[in-house]
C-alpha cells in the first residue's frame, strides 16, 4: 500500500507551504504529460477550434504570471510583457505551430514564471493569506485573497492538465 501526503514547501511559511506544495504536484503532472510530445504534436490543434497543448501550456503561465505579478506584486503589464512567449497565447491557435516552441521551452517558460512566484511567496507569511487584491474588470470591481488567488491558479491548471491529457488521446 502507498501512502500519499503533502508537506509544505520548505523555507514558506506553513499554509502558503502547502499551496505551494499543491501548486508544484499539478505542475508536475503537466510536465509529465507534455514533455515527450513532438513539436508537431504541442503546436498543432487536435481539431477545429481546440488550442494546441504548447498553447495551453504557456496559457498556465501567463495566468499565474498574471495573478501573482500584476494582481498580488501590482505590477503594471507594459509593451516589453505583453512580447512574452506567452501572452495572449491562446488568441491565435492556427498560427501557434509557426511559433515553432518545443515542449521544452514551454515547460521552460513556465518554470520561470513558476520561480518568480516561488520569490514573490517567500515574501509574504500566512497572515498576508486574507489580504485583499483589488481587480477592476469592465468596470466592475472585485477583491481577491491571497488564499483565494493560490487555490484559483491550483485549480486553474489542474482543468488545464484534463484538457491537455484529452487533446493527447486525439493526437495520438
Amino acid at each position: 500500500m502507498s501512502f500519499h501526503t503533502l508537506d509544505p514547501h520548505p523555507g514558506l511559511s506553513r499554509e502558503i507551504g502547502f499551496y505551494l506544495s499543491g501548486m508544484e504536484e499539478v505542475r508536475a503532472q503537466v510536465r509529465e504529460a507534455v514533455k515527450d510530445l513532438s513539436k508537431e504534436k504541442i503546436g498543432r490543434s487536435a481539431f477545429l477550434g481546440a488550442h494546441p497543448i504548447g498553447a495551453l501550456v504557456l496559457h498556465i503561465g501567463e495566468a499565474e504570471w498574471w495573478w501573482m505579478q500584476c494582481i498580488v506584486a501590482g505590477h503594471e503589464l507594459n509593451d516589453q510583457d505583453r512580447q512574452a512567449a506567452f501572452w495572449d497565447v491562446l488568441d491565435d491557435p492556427e498560427g501557434f505551430l509557426q511559433k515553432g516552441y518545443d515542449a521544452a521551452f514551454c515547460l521552460e517558460q513556465i518554470d520561470l514564471i513558476r520561480n518568480q512566484t516561488r520569490d514573490l511567496l517567500f515574501a509574504r507569511s500566512d497572515k498576508d493569506l486574507e489580504q485583499r487584491h483589488t481587480l477592476t474588470r469592465k468596470g466592475v470591481t472585485n477583491e481577491h485573497s491571497l488564499r483565494w488567488i493560490l487555490h484559483h491558479l491550483i485549480d486553474h491548471e489542474a482543468q488545464h492538465k484534463g484538457q491537455i491529457l484529452m487533446l493527447k488521446r486525439f493526437l495520438a
